[in-house]
């Protein structure tokens, strides 16, 4: 799960050396780990996330954002997938490997996949903000699949596009 304030509780982390205080608590890790992907310094979070991991097997989230990381930093959505079903196969009811693997499904743009990984999500989630978030993820991808297949169109994925500077317009003239 996110960690509200985490940026805040890792600077205090790191100075009051809780690795050291609390060596076998998964949490502190995968806290320091997020962080760390925020900072863009993603083998490091990955480490973090994979000692998590170690510490807590049985905790699904930690292969959910080492997933993330192979996103994020390879752009390597198959090595994601493969990580993320693994963690379902593990832990079927964890609604965060769920809704990033329905987030893998929009950019491979396979929304009835997606579709059925934020409906299944949206049984587990345990607050109003997660339902809505979840909900606004589904109704979203539900509506352009619709509008897409009406008028015959294709979607644009993260993927299509090399740079940002494609996503604004030209300068007028």
């Amino acid at each position: 799960k996110e960690f509200p304030n985490h940026s805040k509780a890792v600077v205090s982390t790191q100075s009051t050396g809780m690795e050291e205080k609390f060596p076998k608590v998964a949490d502190v890790f995968a806290l320091y780990g997020q962080v760390l992907q925020d900072q863009r310094q993603f083998s490091a979070a990955e480490e973090k996330f994979n000692e998590a991991q170690r510490l807590a097997p049985e905790n699904v989230t930690y292969m959910a954002h080492v997933a993330t990381l192979k996103m994020m930093a390879e752009n390597n959505f198959e090595s994601a997938m493969t990580l993320l079903k693994e963690a379902y196969e593990k832990d079927p009811k964890c609604d965060f490997v769920l809704e990033n693997l329905g987030m893998i499904y929009i950019q491979k743009q396979m929304y009835d996949d997606a579709l059925e990984c934020f409906k299944k999500a949206l049984d587990l989630v345990k607050t109003e903000a997660e339902a809505a978030h979840l909900s606004a993820l589904r109704i979203g991808i539900q509506c352009q699949a619709e509008v897409c297949k009406e008028y015959d169109v294709k979607p644009v994925s993260m993927s299509d596009i090399q740079d940002f500077s494609q996503m604004t317009p030209a300068p007028q003239e």
